[in-house]
């Protein structure tokens, strides 16, 4: 039961996001957000690239997901494009510290609550030493760094790259074996 009504969740969320960049994003500065929107997405492909023998998570099969290399794709341009307009239109810059901090953990709590619904449903499987803590570090990052590069790109891009290298030494990545 809760596999069916998740997999439909899968199937609404780029609706429901969509629906939410449309009502909630700034469109009329959409290039504002533009690079920032292109480094989640570079970072999203830069991990599945890495990733791509040695996998720490998988997407389950499904009619809506033939394989996890389309899903990634759906991920990429659906989830994380709609994500950062939104995040980042509403985003309180001019805030107290701590106002930033409770706004970036309701969106991290959010999409950690999403991940544990499909997780709970077997839509989405850990492997090689990752599990779901990992992925709730990942969004907190996530969220931290879409901020950073907003307003620091070349910050974030370093950022990535450090976690990037943890990453492929804590889990053991074999990137000798890339092609």
């Amino acid at each position: 039961m809760l596999h069916t009504i998740v997999s439909y969740v899968r199937l609404f969320l780029p609706i429901f996001y969509a629906i939410g960049a449309w009502k909630f994003g700034d469109w009329r500065h959409w290039k504002k957000y533009y690079p920032t929107i292109l480094f989640i997405i570079s970072v999203d492909f830069f991990i599945s690239i890495i990733m791509y023998r040695y996998p720490l998570w998988t997407f389950r099969k499904s009619f809506f997901n033939p394989n996890h290399t389309i899903f990634d794709f759906i991920v990429a341009f659906t989830f994380f494009a709609p994500i950062v307009l939104i995040f980042l239109s509403r985003y309180p810059y001019k805030s107290m510290w701590y106002k930033q901090v409770l706004y970036i953990s309701a969106w991290v709590i959010f999409e950690v609550f999403i991940e544990a619904m499909i997780f709970s449903a077997k839509l989405i499987t850990y492997h090689n030493g990752w599990n779901f803590w990992w992925s709730s570090v990942v969004w907190v990052f996530l969220f931290f760094g879409i901020r950073l590069h907003h307003t620091r790109p070349l910050w974030a891009w370093l950022v990535c790259f450090v976690c990037t290298a943890f990453l492929i030494i804590y889990f053991h990545i074999p990137i000798t074996k890339f092609r």
